[in-house]
């Protein structure tokens, strides 16, 4: 008898971003397995509504998750997640639910992100067989109200990349929108002129003229400022993961970060990581002269991300 591998469909917010990025790492992992396949990532049609930010278009995403045998939601801040909820419980399917949660007073409208996730939580109880969760603060909320969570971190990219790029001394690396106040560039201006070399991957205008900006820069570009900082600095008002201090310490590279990176739940007591207190300007400047230049266990960092772990619990996750 031919086994035919289940079919999944990743449903995620219409909009850029890590939301996006996960969802496509995840379908290609699991574009040729013989267990669970990725269906093609698709941009269901949206209408852009003033009071629930977007929703699908029906036809169109009825008809998709028709196909699949797995569905895989995410995102929590769009009436868009409510309808693929009902409509992959309405056709019967397996819901697996990824919500990407900040927890609210990290939203930029909190009141509005509360009374909405007030409308979506019924929803998830009922609809959702799985909620997929990546770090201690989100696990411990979803597990309030729902039988099965599963914590899961995301994982490295194996680079064929060699660290081969000699380290600069006093070279601090910041990569994150300039523009957006959740990533707390503010702290970078508190550096003293002159004592640093600081470094900034991102869109957006820079307060200080002393600072080097790189925008549209390569993977390969920005792996080589990895290998060259002695110092990567995530003073983010909130991260529910943090791609970059992975990608930082793979490098050999130190991170310090605000105690609201919640990556740290994975590291501790590894060898690489500091944290500072958000907004502490003092402290964060003290840690900089701490952490600069220190050592990394990349080995412990990489056997905690690794991937073929990982994708081991995803395939349980989508098959049990």
């Amino acid at each position: 008898m031919t086994h035919h591998p289940q079919k999944i469909i990743y449903i995620r917010q219409a909009l850029p971003g890590g939301t996006d990025n996960y969802c496509r790492a995840l379908q290609q992992m699991f574009a040729d397995n013989h267990l669970c396949q990725a269906m093609p990532i698709e941009d269901y049609p949206i209408i852009k509504s003033r009071f629930f930010h977007y929703y699908y278009k029906p036809a169109p995403l009825k008809q998709a998750i028709r196909k699949a045998d797995i569905v895989h939601i995410n995102g929590y801040t769009a009436f868009g997640t409510i309808q693929a909820l009902r409509y992959a419980r309405k056709y019967n399917k397996k819901v697996i639910y990824s919500p990407h949660f900040h927890p609210f007073q990290y939203l930029r409208h909190p009141k509005l992100g509360k009374q909405f996730f007030q409308i979506l939580k019924p929803f998830i109880r009922r609809c959702a067989d799985k909620v997929l969760t990546i770090n201690n603060e989100d696990t411990q909320f979803f597990r309030q109200f729902h039988p099965n969570v599963v914590q899961i971190p995301h994982w490295h990219k194996p680079t064929k990349e060699d660290n081969t790029q000699p380290k600069q001394p006093g070279m601090i690396l910041f990569v994150g929108r300039i523009d957006d106040p959740v990533k707390g560039i503010e702290h970078l201006y508190q550096i003293p002129q002159g004592k640093y070399q600081v470094h900034c991957v991102g869109k957006g205008t820079l307060q200080r003229k002393d600072f080097i900006q790189h925008t549209n820069i390569s993977q390969h570009q920005l792996q080589q400022l990895y290998q060259q900082a002695a110092l990567t600095v995530i003073p983010s008002k909130y991260e529910a993961f943090s791609y970059v201090a992975l990608e930082s310490l793979l490098a050999n590279t130190p991170v310090l970060m605000s105690q609201n990176v919640r990556i740290a739940d994975y590291l501790k007591q590894v060898r690489g990581i500091t944290i500072f207190q958000y907004h502490d300007y003092t402290q964060f400047i003290n840690k900089i002269q701490e952490t600069i230049g220190t050592q990394v266990d990349t080995d412990k960092v990489k056997q905690i991300f690794n991937p073929q772990t990982i994708k081991q619990i995803y395939i349980d996750v989508y098959n049990n």
